[in-house]
């Protein structure tokens, strides 16, 4: 990237910034393939939406493979047509999840959990559909290891604070912020990034 190291001290002082906004709560871990669900649900909308859509996830299917076996259409009509962006997510459940299910005979990522990161976070980065937002989410709140979930709104965000150039895009943009942010602080800038662009759209 250009101007790299005036971009790694803006992301740097843009990271102090909103941590003086309060720091998150501590990060609570969950099963990888619902963190996957979660992240599908989670990128370029507020905070509430995916809970709620969860709640839903959680009462109409029995687990994750009935959803991975429903239509397009059934989840596009449970979870709601005025959810943002329900046909590209819809869409990417079933693309997703069943190619887990090819590649593992089985929807489950217990055997990714067993894999070294670099090689965990490129069979997550291959699966069809993957976004760097949903990959990211998988591997910091389903496999415990560090990543930083970007999507658009924080993409914006990250360019106003001139963190990296205007052409940027999300993939560059995730790989250049998660190598100039420290591992263990890759929750917290997450968060607080994720606030500042939640704000900032309102």
């Amino acid at each position: 990237m250009k101007n790299a190291t005036k971009h790694a001290d803006n992301l740097k002082s843009l990271f102090k910034k909103l941590l003086k906004e309060g720091k998150p709560e501590p990060r609570q871990l969950i099963d990888p393939l619902r963190a996957m669900v979660i992240g599908i649900l989670s990128y370029d909308t507020s905070d509430g939406r995916p809970s709620e859509a969860m709640k839903v996830i959680d009462r109409e299917f029995v687990d994750i493979n009935e959803l991975r076996v429903a239509t397009e259409l059934e989840v596009i009509s449970l979870i709601g047509e005025k959810y943002p962006g329900i046909e590209q997510r819809a869409l990417l459940f079933r693309e997703i999840l069943n190619a887990i299910f090819e590649k593992e005979h089985t929807l489950s990522l217990t055997r990714v959990k067993e894999l070294s990161r670099k090689d965990a976070r490129l069979l997550l980065r291959e699966l069809p559909e993957m976004t760097p937002f949903v990959e990211a989410y998988t591997t910091l709140f389903g496999l415990d290891e560090p990543a930083v979930p970007l999507d658009d709104s924080m993409l914006a965000v990250l360019k106003n604070a001139e963190a990296i150039e205007p052409e940027t895009s999300l993939d560059e943009a995730q790989k250049f912020v998660e190598s100039h942010i420290k591992g263990d602080d890759c929750y917290e800038f997450y968060c607080v990034l994720r606030r500042a662009a939640l704000k900032k759209g309102k």
